[in-house]
Formats: structure tokens, sequence, C-alpha cells
């Protein structure tokens, strides 16, 4: 299989229309021993760096276009990264939803099936693992943006209330 790949590589490929003209190795070996003898011309009949060089220029200036055209619209990168929860307000939102997962199963586990003799039991594990979730989520999103949100007068979370 090697001496296939580098037959290929040296020859060009089988078929016979395609052994007239020569391989790519054969093609970028004459360039680079034309760049290194300091001659003009190459054997691909254009300056190969320049061709890149143009093609990078021109798509790096339409990528300037393109960006400073994105930065400019009201939803962009910056105001979407702004609401992006910092590594502590992370943790504080693990804390608080595991405490009130925990309490929610604690309530559901151990008072759920003594609720006829002590239901006030069962209603304070509830309450406070329902508590600490509202609370995780006032941790990740900020309580003035978690409020603002909570009061907002949207259809789209009011339905559900």
């Amino acid at each position: 299989m090697q001496k296939t790949a580098q037959k290929w590589f040296t020859d060009g490929p089988s078929n016979d229309l395609d052994r007239s003209s020569s391989s790519l190795l054969a093609d970028w070996n004459a360039y680079a021993a034309s760049k290194s003898d300091g001659a003009e011309s190459s054997s691909l009949g254009f300056d190969l760096e320049a061709a890149v060089r143009t093609a990078n220029d021109k798509v790096s200036g339409t990528f300037n276009v393109v960006s400073k055209g994105v930065m400019d619209l009201p939803g962009n990168f910056n105001s979407a990264t702004s609401n992006v929860p910092s590594a502590k307000s992370l943790m504080y939102f693990g804390l608080l939803l595991a405490a009130g997962v925990f309490f929610i199963f604690i309530a559901f586990t151990i008072f759920l099936p003594v609720m006829v003799l002590s239901p006030q039991k069962f209603a304070i594990c509830f309450t406070i693992g329902c508590a600490f979730i509202i609370g995780s989520f006032f941790a990740l999103k900020g309580p003035k943006n978690q409020l603002s949100h909570m009061l907002s007068k949207e259809v789209s979370h009011l339905n559900f209330s």
C-alpha cells in the first residue's frame, strides 16, 4: 500500500488520461526548488504566496465588515455574554437546587406516608424545598433580574400560573 501511495504521488494517478499532467508532488517539488534557487518563475505559472495573501486579505476584510455590522445589532454577542453567570453564582445555584431537591425528597419519602398523623412536617419540608429551588434561580440570574422576570406581564409564563 505504501509503495502504491508513493507511486501515485510521484507518478500521478494510474489512468491514462491523467498521465500527461504532472502530479501534485512533482509540482510542489518544482515550486520549492525554484523558490530555493531564487528564480522568479515557478512551474505553476503564478505566484502562489501572493495569491494566498490576496485571498487572505479579501476574506479578512469581508469578515471585518460583517463583524462590524453584527456588532452594531441590538442583540449582539457582547450583550449575550453579559448575562452568563459567574462560577460563584453557578456554585450557589447548584447548592441551593440540591438542597431544595433534598427537602422535597424528604417530604415525599418520609412525611407523605404519615401525612395523616403530622401534615405540618410534610408542609414545612415541601415549602422549604420549593423556597430553596426558587432561591437557586435567584442566585443564578440575580435578584433584580429574577424579580423583574417573575413580575413581568408577559403572556408566555403567566399561562402556567
